[in-house]
């Protein structure tokens, strides 16, 4: 299944009722991702621009799309998901646009 990175900050909302809400509202976004088809693969709770960074399965982008909308409506995050492929997977690309330069590349 594609992978997706959600880069997550939470709401004025989201913060002032964390203490009364926060495991109850994780819980609804981890079904909210399942009940799309996707998968949560794992989450980061980070310091700095985002305060969460989640990596995800979803079947495809319209998918994706719709678990962040449903997510951000229950008005405690604001969501940027975006469509990410792994190190092997770029490399291919590039080999499939340069097949050429890759040869000589690897005779250097």
């Amino acid at each position: 299944m594609p992978v997706y990175v959600s880069l997550i900050k939470f709401t004025q909302q989201g913060i002032s009722t964390m203490k009364q809400q926060g495991i109850a509202r994780s819980a609804a976004v981890q079904r909210n991702i399942d009940s799309m088809g996707g998968r949560l693969l794992d989450a980061y709770y980070c310091l700095g621009d985002y305060d969460v960074v989640a990596i995800l399965e979803f079947p495809n982008n319209r998918t994706a799309m719709k678990a962040a909308v449903l997510n951000s409506s229950l008005g405690h995050i604001k969501i940027t998901t975006m469509p990410a492929v792994t190190r092997g997977e770029w490399r291919e690309m590039l080999h499939e646009m340069w097949p050429a330069k890759s040869v000589k590349n690897k005779r250097k």
